[in-house]
């Protein structure tokens, strides 16, 4: 049977694991595969028709999920005779979106390769499929809601064919020098921004696994070997968690591997016996969650149990084994003020972050901020939260000196850049009488970060960016990237990789 998954730009950025998982096992048991890039798709319901796939599949983010059902309609409405299925965080969390939209057929919650899997082999067999656990379904006007199967297990986790890399092939981060990875799932921990506490809850079993070292091991020399990866980026939402699995991997890596890494940590649980692992196995760039620099705002808004002092102290260690920080923060929560808004710019200055990621707050349905941003006027409409990245914050959310707090996010990274310049209008908005003459500081100052992009060829320098090394072929991929068909991407070719069973 012919399965096709929908992306588009944003998930294109990175490999999109959920999917390329999901195909890993659909090739393994014999179906075939394609994709298609809706931002580079002039006609999506065409291209479809021209793969002529019986099964659709979209990995949707709550951020996507306006333009996706757009296209999905599209294609309904060209194609009423294919099966749409959508999955990733959005369904997961908001199931209601298939009784909202008609023109999806099914939805999957929770993790999507073994019940995308049986959808297949169903449809294929000509069989009833309406019964399969972790989808629901619209049958003749009616939602159908299936109970959900427990989480993998760490075992059958290890066991899994490594992600299809190959899907990405008509697409440039099929170039990429990078291997973006998972060694386990899940994450222990209740931010306020984040789903885990429904995850947690979708299915049964054990939520936070981690897979083998030599399993996670095994991957990434395949991805060396097969495919040129010179860097690893690895997607766990905690990488750290596991001190007893650390101590083993670390040393394996770094005796079979030895290539250069960057995975997601936390502050609070990094010491020097961490750091030293770290450094020792290869990792160069780890991603911090600063969020704040309000210990109060970290503590009670966003459920991050961590202070300052303990944020500077992890950086104090990397930086002294000679790792990066990345420092990952957010603007604009509920309860900010100026004064947080800016405090959170100088805890980054203070941590000398390398590169920084600032984003506007979004209030995502299924999670507590977005709850509590009802509370604070947020309407609810998903239509108000952009496709990504926003450039400021929700319409409807209600903050005091909104507006002053967007314009202290646009310039977030000229000031982290160039401290003393922060210092200055730090100054002049405490001594500045009013609304007025403060936009007008700002908004001098973002005509300042434009010029200075400029400047430093289209960023700033604590903007994010990849490892120098990583740039280089980076670049070399673009010049040498191959212009495939979309009509002649279609693999039914399963290559078998080292753990698949």
């Amino acid at each position: 049977m012919h399965i096709c998954f929908v992306f588009d730009d944003i998930i294109l950025e990175h490999q999109p694991l959920g999917a390329t998982y999901i195909s890993s096992v659909l090739k393994q048991h014999g179906h075939t595969v394609s994709s298609i890039n809706i931002d580079e798709t002039e006609d999506c319901a065409e291209a479809v028709r021209q793969l002529d796939p019986q099964l659709l599949c979209f990995s949707v983010a709550t951020s996507q999920a306006p333009r996706y059902q757009e296209v999905n309609a599209e294609i309904k409405r060209a194609l009423p005779e294919i099966h749409t299925l959508f999955g990733g965080p959005h369904p997961s969390y908001f199931p209601q979106v298939l009784e909202m939209d008609k023109s999806i057929d099914s939805i999957c919650l929770g993790e999507g390769e073994y019940p995308t899997l049986e959808l297949a082999d169903a449809m294929e067999a000509g069989k009833d499929y309406t019964e399969i656990s972790n989808l629901h379904f619209r049958i003749n006007g009616d939602i159908k809601k299936n109970p959900n199967r427990p989480f993998l297990s760490k075992e059958e986790l290890s066991k899994m064919p490594f992600p299809d890399r190959d899907l990405m092939r008509p697409y440039q981060i099929w170039h990429s020098p990078i291997g973006f990875m998972m060694a386990g799932r899940g994450c222990p921990y209740d931010c306020t921004f984040c789903f885990n506490h429904v995850s947690r809850n979708l299915q049964d079993g054990k939520w936070t696994r981690q897979r083998t070292a030599e399993s996670v091991v095994e991957e990434v020399k395949w991805l060396r070997d097969r495919y040129g990866v010179i860097y690893v980026a690895f997607q766990d939402d905690t990488f750290i968690l596991n001190r007893r699995w650390l101590r083993e991997f670390c040393p394996l890596y770094a005796k079979e591997v030895g290539l250069p890494f960057i995975c997601n940590i936390r502050a609070d649980l990094t010491d020097e016996e961490l750091a030293d692992l770290l450094a020792q196995a290869g990792c160069i760039r780890v991603a911090m969650g600063i969020e704040s620099g309000d210990d109060e705002i970290r503590k009670t808004i966003l459920a991050k149990n961590m202070t300052s002092d303990q944020i500077i102290r992890a950086c104090d260690l990397l930086y002294d084994r000679n790792i990066k920080v990345v420092g990952q923060n957010m603007i604009g929560v509920p309860g900010e003020t100026v004064e947080t808004a800016l405090s959170t710019i100088e805890l980054n200055i203070r941590c000398r972050v390398h590169v920084n990621t600032f984003s506007f707050f979004a209030p995502f349905p299924g999670t507590k901020l977005g709850e509590i941003a009802k509370e604070q006027g947020f309407s609810g409409n998903l239509s108000e939260i952009p496709r990504e990245f926003q450039d400021s914050l929700t319409s409807s959310l209600f903050l005091k000196d909104k507006e002053i707090i967007e314009k202290i996010g646009h310039c977030a990274h000229l000031f982290v850049s160039y401290p003393a310049l922060f210092q200055m209008v730090k100054t002049l908005l405490k001594v500045l009488p009013a609304d007025y003459p403060k936009i007008k500081l700002l908004q001098v100052m973002s005509k300042i970060k434009e010029q200075a992009m400029k400047w430093n060829g289209g960023r700033l320098p604590r903007h994010w960016h990849q490892p120098r090394f990583v740039e280089e072929k980076l670049i070399e991929g673009l010049r040498n990237r191959e212009q495939t068909p979309i009509c002649e991407h279609v693999s039914s070719d399963y290559v078998m990789m080292p753990n698949a069973t």
